[in-house]
Parts: C-alpha cells; sequence; structure tokens
C-alpha cells in the first residue's frame, strides 16, 4: 500500500469539503486515520508553506 498517494488522495477529498482547511486541522485528521502530516505532504509537492500545497490541488 502506497501511504503517500492515500495521504494525497484523502487530503484532496478534505481539501474539496473544505477549502478553508487549515495545517492543524489536517494534521489532527492525519493522525487520526495514519495518514501523512501536512509537513510531508508539502516535502513531496516541494513548497514551503501549507497554503501553497493547498493552492497546489485545489480544484476551481
Amino acid at each position: 500500500m502506497n501511504y503517500y498517494k492515500k495521504s494525497l488522495k484523502e487530503f484532496k477529498k478534505k481539501l474539496k469539503k473544505d477549502r478553508t482547511l487549515t495545517k492543524e486541522e489536517w494534521d489532527k485528521y492525519a493522525i487520526d486515520n495514519c495518514l501523512f502530516s501536512s509537513f510531508t505532504l508539502e516535502a513531496h509537492a516541494d513548497v514551503y508553506k501549507f497554503d501553497d500545497l493547498k493552492r497546489k490541488y485545489i480544484f476551481i
């Protein structure tokens, strides 16, 4: 199982439901559901801020 892909898929789903998702909310959700933290997702996406990560995966 690829936990990065699973985490990214859940992040996109969560972001689609709530565009005002904060870093703290995602980290709590990730811990509760055994997913990667915001820091790990930022590192894989090669961005420096959580807002940049959201902007990269937001669906307009």
